[in-house]
């Protein structure tokens, strides 16, 4: 990626840095952050090449093309920032930010050529150098004045330029630069003063107010404070009592900002009924709609909006599609507007130019709110990773320390003859686990390139289950574990992969084994449902936190994230489980009443007599991959 950082050779001139400079250079250290991430993510994870889509389905990005959309909505941020810079900068309206002494920090080109004849920069030169000497003292004194208050203050001073005399009303407001208050200030000249009075002007301050509205848009960068900002100023510019800001997300309008004023009930801005009418149309269409009580259309919508409006005591309402010059409309812009028969053309062109100008800002806003998910998004993903990458290494060195143990016992030629025998039961039973734990991590890594293949074949669940009994009945009866079954006779032969069959109802046996407690019982149900058969295993053990519960078999959600519990397993089971129930296209869910309740799994796969036409192959490519990133297995919850 691009990188934006700069190191200025020019410390004298760092006292003026624009505020938004400032964000950028913060932001790109951000970014350039994220790429040393990637960097270490990449020396600890595996780089697998899969392509994006799989057979038109999407598959679920992995950590790096999270990191990469990061980046690309960085990129997207700081675009829009320099876009935003430059309409910042042309707003035909002179004004420029002081510091405390009255140093100039930035101007516009409009108020460079006012004061300097020049639209070139007069970053740090004092604005009384430009101010007659008999006005400097009460220009000093307003200052001062605004510096107590956050109210504007207006002083009328001669700015001297070639020896001639232009008159002209500052507006002064403090603003805070850094730790420090500064000012910010807009020129009037005489006329344009006059004409902002006029009775044709909607709001006597509405330049200022566009300025000061520009000004505090350049400081948000959330797309809620975006929209709060220019809520509050329509109901100030315009003396709006009531409104509604809609943005677009996902094909859908939705709410982000709404006005009203106290004595407007909640009922006479309902957001559903607004946005089903004039806001569904000028956000299709692009185009304004100006609505006047006069209308006498019979909807239900346009009675709702004569109420509206009849309860603000006002005449018309507007709805502004939120769009650039070259744009598709971003969202709505609705604004009750002051009790008027007609909206005068200069309020409309000041309605649309506020449009335009929100526009940029949404664009912006909806950058940086995308780039701060994509970043936690990003982090999470990490430290999952690094939470995997620990419990990896401890299964690991579970088995293998017993193994190294017993064989170095062995070959030390000192270990008893009685005790040989268990030392190579012990070697084998650790290499097996060690074998389970690979097929494990195998099956995961097929699962995240989507490989995982099943072998189709005319199978008997019966058959199936029995055998994985068997496996796990030394264990159980290790705890003393009472063990029932129910497995029905009825169930035809279907097609199905019987090993892998196995290796689900094994999984499930044996997290039912190793969350229960000694003393206690397991059930394993199966019966034919109609045309498909339900396997349920159910047991009397610590059962699972309802608000953990919906996330029982989600990527790297463990209840019990302890590495050091003996019981606690890699975490792969579940979310193996769940993929290879889906590739039989079944279902599996997770029952429990809460802690020390015990949990109960049903298991459904329909019930295929036929022998599939094409291949007796299935695999995971054709599936969307909705669990498993590229590259790292996921943990169940037990």
């Amino acid at each position: 990626m691009v990188s934006m950082r700069r190191q200025s050779a020019e410390d004298s001139r760092e006292t003026f840095d624009y505020p938004a400079a400032r964000f950028v250079t913060d932001f790109t250290r951000l970014i350039t952050d994220v790429d040393r991430l990637m960097v270490d993510i990449r020396t600890a994870a595996e780089q697998e090449n899969i392509p994006g889509k799989t057979n038109g389905r999407l598959r679920k990005p992995s950590l790096n093309d999270t990191i990469s959309t990061l980046r690309d909505h960085a990129r997207v941020f700081v675009k829009s920032l320099r876009h935003y810079g430059v309409l910042h900068d042309r707003v035909p309206i002179p004004y420029l930010e002081l510091d405390g002494k009255a140093r100039i920090l930035k101007t516009n080109e409009e108020c460079a050529e006012m004061l300097n004849g020049a639209a070139t920069p007069l970053l740090g030169r004092s604005l009384f150098g430009f101010v007659a000497d008999s006005d400097i003292k009460r220009l000093r004194e307003r200052l001062a004045a605004s510096r107590q208050t956050d109210k504007p203050c207006a002083v009328h001073v001669s700015i001297v330029h070639k020896g001639k005399h232009f008159p002209v009303e500052f507006r002064i407001r403090r603003q805070f630069v850094g730790d420090e208050i500064g000012y910010l200030a807009v020129i009037e000249t005489a006329d344009h003063s006059a004409e902002a009075r006029g009775p044709s002007a909607m709001g006597k301050d509405g330049a200022t107010s566009l300025h000061e509205l520009v000004v505090s848009l350049s400081r948000a960068y959330t797309l809620r404070s975006v929209a709060d900002i220019v809520g509050n100023y329509c109901r100030k510019a315009f003396g709006s009592p009531a409104g509604m800001i809609f943005v677009e997300h996902d094909g859908d309008l939705q709410m982000v900002s709404k006005w009203r004023s106290r004595h407007i009930p909640k009922k006479y801005l309902a957001e559903e009924m607004i946005r089903k009418g004039p806001v569904a149309s000028a956000f299709r269409t692009g185009k304004p709609i100006f609505w006047s009580r006069r209308r006498k259309a019979p909807s239900n919508i346009s009675r709702y909006l004569r109420d509206l409006l009849s309860q603000c005591r006002r005449r018309n309402v507007a709805f502004l599609p939120i769009r650039g010059s070259e744009q598709r409309p971003l969202g709505v812009l609705t604004i009750v507007l002051p009790a008027q028969d007609e909206v005068a053309p200069e309020a409309r062109d000041e309605m649309l130019r506020l449009a335009q100008i929100a526009s940029g800002c949404i664009v912006r806003a909806r950058a940086y709110d995308e780039a701060l998910d994509a970043r936690a998004r990003a982090e999470h993903a990490f430290q999952r990773k690094e939470e995997f990458f620990s419990v990896l290494s401890h299964e690991l060195k579970n088995p293998m320390m017993p193994i190294l143990g017993w064989a170095v016992a062995l070959g030390s030629g000192t270990l008893p003859a009685e005790k040989q025998n268990l030392a190579i039961e012990g070697i084998i039973r650790n290499v097996r686990a060690l074998n389970y734990l690979i097929d494990d991590l195998f099956d995961a890594a097929r699962i995240s390139s989507g490989k995982l293949r099943l072998e189709l074949a005319e199978m008997r669940i019966q058959e199936v289950a029995r055998e994985a009994l068997s496996a796990i009945q030394h264990t159980a009866e290790g705890k003393k574990l009472r063990i029932s079954t129910d497995i029905s006779e009825a169930i035809p032969p279907f097609f199905a992969d019987s090993r892998r069959v196995r290796q689900v109802l094994m999984n499930l046996l044996n997290n039912a084994v190793k969350f229960t407690p000694e003393g206690g019982s397991i059930a394993l149900k199966i019966v034919r449902r109609g045309g498909v058969v339900q396997c349920t295993v159910s047991d009397t053990g610590k059962g699972i936190e309802p608000r953990f519960l919906p996330y029982v078999f989600d990527a790297y959600r463990q209840e019990n994230r302890s590495t050091r519990s003996r019981s606690a397993g890699l975490g792969l089971g579940l979310a193996i489980v769940r993929e290879i129930v889906v590739l039989h296209g079944g279902t599996i869910k997770a029952h429990s009443s809460g802690a020390d309740q015990g949990a109960t799994f049903i298991l459904r796969l329909p019930i295929s007599r036929r022998r599939p036409v094409s291949s007796p192959q299935v695999h995971s490519q054709s599936l969307q991959r909705r669990s498993m990133p590229a590259g790292i297995p996921k943990k169940d919850s037990r």
